[in-house]
């Protein structure tokens, strides 16, 4: 199991609409709108790196609203 921190920016005003969008995905575990320099962070599960990778690219980044990411694998 690989656990992950997603840091996600977002075009303005579109926040609560990628956050409803994420809470539906059965990875992502947590959802939290964040200040700083990314809007929201949500923490995911997936089976191993390469399923992370294609979570990534397949169900996050076509999120409409999402400008851009950072990906943290959480080590402990």
């Amino acid at each position: 199991m690989v656990r992950a921190y997603i840091h996600i920016r977002v075009e303005p005003g579109k926040v609560p609409d990628v956050v409803k969008q994420l809470k539906a995905i059965p990875e992502v575990k947590e959802v939290h709108s964040v200040t700083g320099p990314y809007d929201v962070i949500a923490k995911v599960e997936v089976a191993d790196t390469k399923a992370l990778t294609d979570f990534l690219i397949t169900r996050i980044h076509k999120i409409s609203g999402i400008r851009d990411t950072m990906t943290s694998i959480i080590l402990d």
